[in-house]
Formats: structure tokens, sequence, C-alpha cells
């Protein structure tokens, strides 16, 4: 047998066999590779940009009034936010805007607690354990608390994306699965709130919801006391993030036979009782502070915010240059492609995905800020990627298990183009190629795939009409270019200044009031002029709050 004529073959496929099982192994976890891929990269992103020393970034806008319970809790000790609110340090003090209440003279914040109940144990060990080794302010708002706000959002990328590709391996192949996290993780604006704002609710939403998701599925199945607990916390969580994610619980009715899942639901109404009383314990702290800061158990913290559900700006919001989501972040337009072939596919998924799908575009549709003010893209849309991937995978492989080579090759090569692109337009928005509310489809074109902004850019901006969107009326003649509303307002300065001239000459020309002012301005010690204009203006003033 040593001299056997087949024992070189026989010698060349044991030595092809360790490749072969590594390449088998290889395939078999392309998914968790690329899971890692994205990960790190944004790891590696953020440790380069080092954003926690800008003043100006994670801590920042919306994320002020999120975060204002954390020092209030972990620092300073105290519920009562008027006398937290005099300890911050000045440059924080003059960014948060909070309510004051006219029932209690209190203040508090309009934004629920659902984030800061998630931040604060990461912040506390910062604040107790990290600061007092460094030099920094252990005032909440220095470097290690903007790093430690990092690392959050970081887990919470890491925790949806892990859950994301659970859910998906159930359904779909390695290599669909790996395209899915590279589409939803890299894709999608999805980048913006895990770089450069990743204090904001969108990522910790995206993992709370995909994880809400994968046990309810469980529940469906068999109730079990310790995952309803668990399921109730996490809805409550989930709502006390964003509110308007209440709508994350039609998941428990959207079926393909919806009656015969609420006669299950109704069956175990005990475990529905028992989940119940777990989203009440997790809401009980944002209860109890409104009691005591408002003297209400429950209220609506927006005040003249509100839903025009009569009005919805479906095509706006999905369509807009403003800030349409399917404009900005294209591939998730095949959420919508995909949900024939889920239909074919999986119809109890199909309805889980629709109903999500179609609840956040009408409520998001339906806010008075449908573009949701300062951001990139349609930010509110990102809670609901990981169940949408579902959608776009049943599509992926159609494409993929069934169509000709020259077709994936082409599928494959557009999916990393949009995926180029949203990099880039990430980019493009963070040096202000791409403006965070005043876009026009003329502006969007004009800095496409640029690297600096075009002439005449800035001046094409047109602001929105905040006034007229609070009361529900859209894109009206007041939405005009940044250069227009210049000459506009230049005019109406004209105006104004020749009308309290005007005013001036007939006060001087009147002796009566003119000796009047000439007492009052040496009794004041003040020149006569002063007073003059003080007069005229507000006489002017007066004269347009009759005319309006």
């Amino acid at each position: 047998m040593e001299n056997s004529p087949l024992k070189p073959l026989n010698d060349l496929q044991d030595k092809a066999q360790p490749v072969q099982n590594r390449k088998h192994k290889l395939s078999r976890n392309i998914s968790l590779i690329t899971l890692f891929i994205v990960f790190t990269s944004y790891c590696i992103y953020n440790l380069n940009n080092k954003d926690w020393n800008n003043e100006r970034r994670i801590i920042q806008d919306d994320v002020q009034n999120y975060y204002v319970y954390i020092p209030a809790a972990v620092i300073y000790h105290d519920i009562n936010l008027e006398k937290v609110h005099r300890q911050l340090p000045e440059n924080i003090r003059q960014k948060l805007w909070l309510v004051r209440s006219k029932e209690t003279g209190l203040l508090f914040s309009k934004m629920t607690m659902g984030l800061a109940i998630i931040q604060a144990p990461f912040i506390a060990i910062t604040h107790y354990l990290i600061v007092p080794l460094t030099d920094y302010p252990a005032d909440g708002y220095s470097p290690p608390y903007k790093i430690t706000l990092l690392f959050c959002s970081l887990l919470f990328l890491f925790i949806g994306l892990w859950y994301m590709r659970k859910i998906l391996l159930t359904h779909y192949h390695e290599s669909i699965v790996a395209f899915l996290l590279l589409i939803v993780g890299l894709g999608t604006n999805l980048t913006w709130y895990v770089t450069t704002e990743p204090a904001m609710s969108h990522v910790y939403s995206f993992a709370l919801i995909i994880v809400f998701y994968y046990r309810l599925q469980y529940w469906l199945k068999k109730p079990e006391i310790l995952n309803t607990i668990l399921l109730g916390f996490l809805f409550g969580l989930i709502v006390l993030i964003r509110p308007t994610n209440i709508i994350v619980g039609a998941l428990f009715l959207a079926s393909e036979k919806p009656l015969q899942r609420i006669k299950y639901i109704a069956s175990h109404y005990q475990h529905l009782l028992l989940m119940i009383a777990a989203y009440m314990l997790i809401w009980a702290p944002q209860l109890a502070f409104w009691k005591f800061s408002t003297g209400h158990w429950f209220m609506y913290t927006y005040g003249d915010e509100g839903f025009f559900f009569n009005n919805p700006q479906v095509l706006s919001s999905l369509f807009s240059y403003r800030k349409g989501w399917l404009i900005y972040t294209p591939l998730m337009a095949l959420t919508f492609i995909g949900l024939p072939f889920l239909w074919k596919k999986n119809r109890e998924i199909f309805w889980q995905v629709s109903a999500l799908l179609v609840l956040l575009t009408y409520v998001n549709a339906s806010w008075w800020c449908w573009w949701f003010g300062g951001s990139f893209g349609l930010r509110a849309y990102i809670d609901g990627y990981g169940l949408f991937a579902l959608a776009i995978g049943a599509f992926l492989q159609a494409i993929f298990n069934k169509g000709k080579i020259y077709i994936k090759l082409l599928g494959a090569v557009c999916i990393i183009g949009f995926i180029a692109l949203n990099i880039f337009q990430t980019w493009q928005y963070r040096v202000g190629l791409i403006h965070y509310a005043y876009e026009t489809k003329h502006t969007f074109w004009m800095n496409f795939l640029r690297t600096k902004p075009q002439k005449n850019y800035f001046e094409s901006l047109v602001q929105p009409d905040i006034k007229s969107s609070k009361k529900g009326h859209y894109f009206s003649k007041n939405e005009v270019t940044e250069s227009v509303r210049k000459q506009f307002l230049h005019k109406e300065n004209m105006k104004r200044k020749i009308g309290i001239n005007y005013l001036k000459d007939r006060i001087i020309s009147n002796k009566y009031v003119l000796d009047e002012i000439k007492t009052e301005a040496e009794r004041l010690q003040v020149p006569v002029d002063t007073l003059i204009t003080k007069r005229a203006t507000a006489e002017y003033d007066l004269y347009l709050s009759k005319k309006q």
C-alpha cells in the first residue's frame, strides 16, 4: 500500500480537508464575522473622532432633556430640577430648556426618563469610581461622562444587532443575514446615532424593540412567568423612552389569525395582568416625578406641540427632500419591496412587520414637525429597523437564491454602493454639506456627492414655517429661500426703522410730550434721545400688534 499510485492523491486530499473545513466554518459564521466588523468599525470611528472632547457633541439639544434626570439623581441627589438647574455648569444651563409647572411653579423636563433609567447605572459607576481618578470636574458633563454615554450606545447597538441576527438566522441563510447586518448597521442613518449623536434615544429603541420581539415569539408559544415579567419591563421601557412607541404593543395582536390571537391572550389573562404590573413598575419613577413636579400623576408635556392624525404628511415623511426617510436612507425602500415576498414566505411575520411599518409611518407623519427637527434623515424610523430587516431579507432571498448570477452580482454591487453613499452622506451631514432641516430638491442635488458647498447653497435653503406647522398647515407661503428671507427681513427692518423715526419726529414736535420725557430723563439720569427712541419703539410695536 505504501507504494500505491493512489498515495499522492490521498495525501493531497488529507491536506485539503482542513482547508475545506475552515472554509465551511467561515461560511457558516459569515454573519457573526460581519456583525463584529460592523461593531468594530463604529468603535474605531468613535475612538478616532474623540467627540467627548467637543463641548457641542454628545450631550446636546434633546439629549439635555433626556439626560438631566441623571445628574439630578446621581450627582445632586435631588429630584427638584429647580435646585439642580441652579447647580449645573453655566454653559449647560444656557442650553437646557425646562418647562415650569403652572400648578407647583417647579421645573420639569418634557422628555420622559426612560433613557436616564438605562444610562444612570453606568454614569454612577463613572462618577464614583472613574472620575475621582482623573482631573475632570465631577459635574456629569465632562468627557468621562460623555465616554460612558458613547459606551452605552455602542453596547445597545451590539445588543440590537446580536438579537436581530438571532431572529434573521431562523428564517434566512448566513450570507443573507450578513448582507442585512451591513444594510442596517452601515447603510442607514443609524450610523449618525451611534457616532455623533449617540446619546439620542434611537439606538436604544432599536435594540429594545428587537429584543422585545424576540421574547414575544417565545411568549406567544408558551407564556412563562419570567418571560412575562421581562416583556412587561421591556415594553414599559420602550414606551418610557419614546411614548409614541406604544404602537409596538400592536405586535401582540398582529397575526394572520387575529381573533385566535386575542383568544389566546385572553386565556392567559393572569400573565397579562402580571405583564401590566411589570410595565407600571418601570413607569413608577416617572409618575412619582410628575406628581412631585406638576401635581399630576400623568400629563402631556409637549405643550402646543401635537399630532394631526387627520392630516398625516405621509408622502413628505417618506419622499420629501427636506427630510424624507427614503430619500436619505434609500436602502430602507427594500422594506416595501420585500413585503410581497414576505407574504409568500411567512404570513405571520408579514402582518407583524406590516403593522409596525404602517403605524410608525402614520404616527411619524402625523406629528406636527413631521421632519423631526434637526437630524440626519428621518430619525424616528430607526426604531423599527430590526423588524424591517425581515422584509428586506425576503426580497434578498428571492434575488440571491433564484436569480441569475449577473442579477446576484448587480444586487450585491447596488447594496454596497448605497452603503458607501450612506457613509459618505453621514460625513456630508457632519461637515454641513447636508442641512439639518432646510434642504430642498435643488440644494440636495446641488451638493450631491460633493466635498465642498456649492455656490449659493446656503442662500438656497428653505426654513420651515414653525408657526404654521404647529397648526397643521404645511409648506406655507412664508417658506422661502434664505436669500429671499434675508431680503424680506431687510425690508422689514428698513420699514421698522422708518416707522420709528417717524414716531420720534412726532414726539419731538409735541411740546407737551417732549417736556414730559425731558423731566423723566432728568429723574432717571439718562439721555433724552434714549427715552424718545424707547417710547417711539413701544408705540410702533403696539401698532404692529393691533395690525396683526
